[in-house]
Formats: C-alpha cells, sequence, structure tokens
C-alpha cells in the first residue's frame, strides 16, 4: 500500500478543523440563543409582576373611591347610589320630567362675573349720587368693601371704557380718582 500524499493529509485535516469550527461556532449561537430566551423569559416575569401590582392598586383606589362617594354622601344626606362619582365605569341617570324641565345650571365663572356686574353698577350709582366727586381707589374701597384683593383700576375699566365713569390722573397713575360729571 501506498503512504497517502500530504497534500491529501492536509486537506483532510483542513476540512476536520473547518467542521470542528462550524461546530464551535454554531455551539456559541445556540448558547447565545438560550440566553437571550431567558433574559426574555426573566423579563416577562418581571413585567407580569409589575402588572399584577397595578392592578391590585387600581382595585385599592377604586375601593377607596367608592368610600369617599359613601362619605360626600353622608355629608350631602343622599344615597350612596346617588352620589354623582360613584364609579368610573356608571352611567349617568336618565333624566326624569322634573329633571329635564329645570333649566341649566350658570357655570361658576357666570355667576361669579354677574356678581361683580351688580358691584359696578353700585358703584356707578354711588358716584351718580356724588356727581362732580372724586375717589380715589381706598376710598372706593372703604364704601365697598367686598372689592378688597380688587385691582380697582382693572375693576372699573369696563366702565371707563364705556364712558359711564371718567378717571382723574393728573395726581400720577398711582393716585387716579374715578368720578361722573356733573
Amino acid at each position: 500500500m501506498k503512504a497517502p500524499r500530504r497534500s491529501q493529509v492536509d486537506s483532510s485535516q483542513t476540512n476536520n478543523l473547518a467542521r470542528n469550527a462550524i461546530a464551535t461556532a454554531l455551539n456559541v449561537f445556540e448558547q447565545i440563543d438560550n440566553e437571550a430566551k431567558q433574559k426574555k423569559l426573566a423579563h416577562r416575569g418581571v413585567l407580569e409582576q409589575a402588572k399584577a401590582n397595578a392592578l391590585a392598586r387600581i382595585e385599592e383606589l377604586q375601593q377607596q373611591v367608592t368610600q369617599l362617594d359613601e362619605a360626600l354622601a353622608a355629608v350631602d344626606s343622599i344615597k350612596p347610589s346617588q352620589s354623582k362619582t360613584a364609579s368610573p365605569k356608571s352611567t349617568r341617570p336618565k333624566p326624569t320630567p322634573l329633571t329635564a324641565a329645570a333649566p341649566p345650571a350658570k357655570p361658576a365663572r357666570r355667576k361669579a362675573l354677574s356678581k361683580w356686574g351688580k358691584v359696578r353698577k353700585q358703584i356707578v350709582r354711588f358716584l351718580e349720587s356724588h356727581k362732580g366727586k372724586k375717589f380715589s381707589a381706598p376710598e372706593l374701597l372703604k364704601e365697598f368693601p367686598i372689592l378688597k384683593g380688587q385691582q380697582i383700576s382693572l375693576f372699573l375699566k369696563p366702565l371707563r371704557i364705556a364712558g359711564t365713569i371718567q378717571s382723574d390722573v393728573t395726581e400720577g397713575v398711582v393716585k387716579t380718582k374715578y368720578f361722573i360729571k356733573p
């Protein structure tokens, strides 16, 4: 028998080395893939736990809302089932003939504006009864304590724009006086 040539030996060893390298690479890829799957499973577990905690917290908050509704109902002397905020999923009661005929309530802002409109009218009547006399902001505050906290110049601006009252700034803007011409 003849001895194999050196080139044939080298090519078979090269083939074995290539196969071993491929097998090693496949093992490494498989190991990396398994680690990725384990990390995904661990991450999924953490997310599921967070979801369960959030749902438990939502249930607690719904119980608190129910308790608050009951407390509000006790203060308002109505049954808890009649409370306006029974739960986020509650539906609005159907209007009865009595509630459907009632006029809609004015929004709080409109009520406040109408209140200040009445005060403005009172100021105009006061200034008309004292025609020609000039009143500073502190003097008007003494006459109308309800204006405490209001900036008088801005409060009276609609009346000045309409020409109902006049302002005098001869002593300076800070000492503005308001009046109605005789």
